[in-house]
């Protein structure tokens, strides 16, 4: 394009004009981060909702260190979910706050995976696992003394991991409600 042509764009439109033009074309562009950002959200929640990470983390994980499986399998879906390119935030803020959730989600699900278990002898239609069953007090026949300090230990980890991932879900949702407005 010749200089001449530039110009008289710029005289045809004014300043005024281009530059709503080019404000035009940013609200444009957030307005579509926004509804892409929003579709995200709405669809991990449909796998994961607060109430659903604070039942489990309340009820389950923090006060008798177990986990039904269907639980452990929404936990994991959703971070699989954020796996997937497709599934990233566009906005920074709440792209970065995702991450350190999913990141300490993995750590979570990888302690869960190594370390829970169903109890010896457990009724079939219970579906939940255990830290350490063989050495909880409360499951195992008579554990040995350095068998229950190894399970506080376990308990102790699981409680810090649990307690993380709770706070980055605060901050994680913090940053979708102030920049979504949900």
């Amino acid at each position: 394009m010749s200089i001449e042509t530039i110009i008289a764009l710029l005289t045809a439109l004014g300043v005024g004009g281009i530059l709503g033009a080019l404000l035009n074309r940013r609200f444009e562009q957030q307005k579509q981060t926004n509804e892409h950002d929003m579709r995200i959200f709405n669809q991990s929640n449909e796998i994961l909702t607060e109430q659903k990470l604070s039942d489990v983390a309340g009820f389950h994980l923090l006060s008798d260190h177990s986990i039904g499986n269907a639980d452990y399998s929404a936990l994991t879906k959703w971070c699989r979910y954020f796996e997937q390119i497709g599934n990233q935030y566009l906005d920074t803020k709440i792209n970065k706050e995702n991450q350190k959730l999913v990141d300490s989600l993995i750590q979570l699900t990888d302690f869960i995976g190594f370390n829970f278990f169903p109890i010896q002898g457990q009724n079939p239609d219970n579906n939940n696992q255990y830290l350490k069953p063989d050495w909880n007090p409360d499951y195992a026949d008579d554990p040995s003394p350095e068998k229950m300090a190894k399970y506080d230990k376990y308990a102790k980890e699981l409680e810090a991991l649990t307690k993380k991932v709770v706070k980055q879900y605060s901050e994680y949702r913090l940053s979708v409600k102030q920049r979504l407005k949900t």
